[in-house]
C-alpha cells in the first residue's frame, strides 16, 4: 500500500475503566483505524495492558 492509498483515521475517544489503575476514568482522543475483523475498534491501556471496551467516536471540541 503506497502512502496515498492509506486510509484516514478516525477519532475515538477512549477510557480505560480497569480498578487501580492509574489511568482509569481518563479519556483520550486517539486516531485509530477500522480492523478488517469484528471487533472493529481495538485499543489497549498503556498504563495497564488491560484491553479498553469503552470506544467512541470523539465529539469535536467547539472554540
Amino acid at each position: 500500500m503506497t502512502t496515498s492509498e492509506e486510509p484516514t483515521p478516525t477519532k475515538m475517544a477512549v477510557t480505560c475503566h480497569t480498578v487501580d489503575c492509574p489511568e482509569s476514568g481518563v479519556t483520550f482522543v486517539v486516531n485509530m483505524y477500522p480492523n478488517a475483523s469484528e471487533p472493529i475498534w481495538r485499543a489497549q491501556c498503556g498504563a495497564c495492558g488491560q484491553t479498553i471496551t469503552d470506544i467512541t467516536p470523539a465529539v469535536p471540541v467547539s472554540p
